[in-house]
């Protein structure tokens, strides 16, 4: 068995090898630029996200490569009679906007980092914090300034996804985006989300973070329709719905039936996830449902690793798999908010929680505290789409909007029975906290999925 999953390795790195490094993104911000530039995509694109012109639709951005989402005004998710299916009615956008091809990449994040710790030791910027090593590729190295902290990236790391990221920690890399990568202090504090604003009410769970983000925001964490459509809306799709053409898949891989999770360049079973070199097998499609049981480690697994696989109808990668994604959604606890939502599957994650993550409908979305950075908690960006007459941007009201989660429930309970429920409740996310946080930086086992606290 050992010289076995010895020989699955050696599979596993020559694919990697292969197609895990997508030349030209990532980079640090030696490549970053003020205005979006257009170009073709990192990694080839296939047959649905070809057929909706993608490939006129990449542009190269402080690094990032995004796609611009077209089709406004799409219909919503309609559903498929799912019981409690919360996801109908979701899905519709009526605006274009660009979201980042990848989720956030270890040069993306080094850069991040790098700014904003290599700065004198009485400049520190709050809540930010390096994530465990296991959970990036970064590795530190010598600061230029006194008192302050650095890291590189190896050669093979740079595009390694990202974990130990909170929502908070996310919404000051949009605002330092929003901020032309300046390494000024107020650049990190403000743009897209007011840093000031976040905190939570005494003795309570209740946060105060600002809960949309800025007009006039170059880049943002995405919303939960955004999310939904540029991973699971295909305008050339007809699922009879009445939407021709037009309609959602399933999975955000462009497919309704299973996921094969696995590593890169193994055939998998989709029923089981298991190994499987028969005519069940299919090469792996994402970087979820899988521990230790093929002799290779989920965190080292290159984004865009599963390109020809595996794309969104819009070219996203790693939209299954990877780490859950955190969206600006809010989770509410008796109408108050208390967390902050996100989709996907993540990267060392069980069957079973991997398959809810990516499937559309379902009855609830993972949530977390927004200060709480763990190792299966990542994101991607989203961004406006600059004008073409005037290189400017365009915002529209909608995104603005905060869209409150459904109630389960008629009526509601008192201002006072809420924030006495969120007192009892703060004795619970203190000690949850702290043992999460020690599983997540542990020996790499961690917790197999985050609470879900919309569904308290």
């Amino acid at each position: 068995m050992r010289s076995r999953r010895s020989d699955l390795g050696l599979i596993i790195a020559a694919c990697t090898l292969t197609i895990g490094v997508a030349p030209g993104v990532g980079m640090s911000c030696a490549r970053a630029q003020s205005q979006p530039v257009p170009g073709s995509p990192s990694l080839p694109l296939l047959a649905p996200a070809i057929a909706n012109g993608v490939q006129d639709r990449i542009t190269y951005q402080h690094g990032i490569e995004f796609v611009t989402i077209g089709a406004a005004g799409n219909a919503p998710w309609q559903g498929n009679g799912t019981p409690g299916d919360i996801v109908v009615g979701r899905g519709s956008v009526n605006y274009e906007y660009r979201i980042g091809r990848y989720e956030v990449t270890t040069s993306q994040w080094v850069a991040f980092m790098n700014a904003a710790f290599d700065r004198p030791a009485d400049d520190r910027l709050p809540f930010l914090q390096p994530p465990g090593a296991g959970f990036w590729g970064g590795v530190a190295t010598t600061p230029t300034v006194p008192g302050g902290a650095r890291w590189t990236v190896p050669a093979g790391s740079e595009h390694r996804g990202v974990g130990d990221i909170s929502w908070r920690m996310a919404a000051m890399y949009c605002n330092w985006l929003t901020n032309d990568q300046s390494t000024a202090r107020s650049a990190f504090l403000n743009g897209a989300y007011d840093v000031s604003t976040f905190g939570y009410l005494p003795n309570t769970s209740i946060f105060t973070d600002q809960l949309t983000h800025s007009p006039g925001a170059k880049f943002w964490i995405p919303t939960w329709d955004e999310w939904i459509k540029a991973a699971h809306y295909d305008p050339g799709k007809n699922n009879g719905q009445g939407q021709t053409p037009g309609g959602y898949w399933l999975q955000p891989i462009s497919q309704d039936g299973l996921i094969a999770y696995g590593p890169p360049g193994l055939p998998i079973n989709p029923a089981t996830g298991a190994l499987d070199v028969g005519p069940s097998g299919v090469l792996a499609q994402a970087n979820a449902g899988y521990t230790d049981q093929f002799g290779t480690n989920p965190f080292t697994v290159p984004l865009g690793a599963y390109a020809l696989q595996a794309q969104s109808p819009w070219g996203l990668l790693d939209a299954a798999g990877g780490t859950n994604e955190w969206l600006e959604e809010t989770v509410l606890f008796f109408g108050a908010p208390t967390g902050r939502n996100f989709l996907g599957s993540a990267w060392r994650s069980s069957l079973g929680n991997a398959r809810a993550g990516d499937l559309l409908p379902g009855s609830g979305l993972g949530g977390d505290w927004p200060d709480l950075a763990l190792y299966n908690n990542g994101f991607r960006i989203a961004a406006a789409v600059p004008t073409p007459q005037s290189g400017g941007l365009i915002f529209t009201a909608a995104c603005w909007s905060f869209r409150r989660a459904r109630r389960r429930t008629a009526g509601g309970p008192t201002r006072t029975t809420t924030l006495l429920l969120a007192s009892r409740a703060l004795d619970l996310r203190t000690a949850l906290r702290t043992t999460l946080e020690d599983k997540s930086r542990g020996t790499g086992g961690g917790r197999s999925a985050s609470p879900s606290w919309d569904r308290l």
